[in-house]
């Protein structure tokens, strides 16, 4: 199945959100609608994430990164996995890896009850105000509920969250993403899960975000 991240236009590419969910008349198309761009898929439709949409290239001519001041590349947890040489994660064991793009990487449970979805695409204009606007075709979701869509910080930094749910395929879904920003790159961490799972569904995303590193 492969939710969609509709990251928002900074992720705007991978739909953040079990859809963000303009749909894109696939088998999870749940408005009929097709207004998407991105080839990405959600439980509910596919719909483009707001970093989607946007190009996943990167400046060759940019400096490498650095950690506390030095030349040196961040150190990366055990496991971690590079993906297009623009983050590095430790993705779940057991899981279905799903490469929509070079840089948009998704993860299914087997059991199907959970999705996580990775992005980094150019930073672009307010990543607020873009997940914003993403708002508007995911809304068009059937039951779509907004629980929160706002300005946060992830490691200190400036970052946007945005939680709703949704149903898809007959079931209701919940959706969390997060967006921000690092170095001229917009990066994303999404995933979409069955209400009932929450209790376990969460620390898996916790630690798949505690492991996540720009390159």
């Amino acid at each position: 199945m492969g939710l969609a991240a509709a990251g928002g236009v900074v992720i705007v590419g991978t739909v953040v959100g079990l859809v963000m969910t303009q749909t894109g008349g696939s088998s999870h198309d749940t408005t009929g609608a097709s207004t998407s761009t991105s080839t990405s898929t959600s439980p509910s439709a596919s719909s483009t994430s707001p970093n989607s949409a946007q190009t996943s290239s990167t400046d060759p001519s940019s400096p490498p990164p650095t950690v506390d001041g030095t030349s040196r590349p961040p150190s990366l947890p055990a496991g971690a996995r590079k993906e297009a040489g623009l983050y590095a994660w430790v993705p779940p064991q057991g899981w279905q890896r799903v490469a929509q793009s070079g840089s948009e990487v998704h993860y299914t449970s087997p059991d199907r009850a959970q999705e996580i979805v990775a992005n980094a695409t150019p930073a672009r204009g307010d990543l607020l105000a873009q997940w914003q606007q993403a708002e508007v075709g995911t809304s068009k979701g059937l039951n779509y509920r907004r629980i929160r869509l706002e300005r946060t910080t992830f490691r200190g930094a400036p970052a946007v969250v945005w939680e709703y749910t949704v149903t898809a395929r007959g079931r209701l879904w919940h959706v969390r993403l997060l967006g921000f920003r690092s170095g001229g790159t917009s990066y994303e961490i999404s995933t979409w899960y069955h209400p009932d799972i929450e209790a376990t569904a969460l620390p898996v995303y916790d630690a798949v975000k505690k492991s996540f590193t720009p390159l």
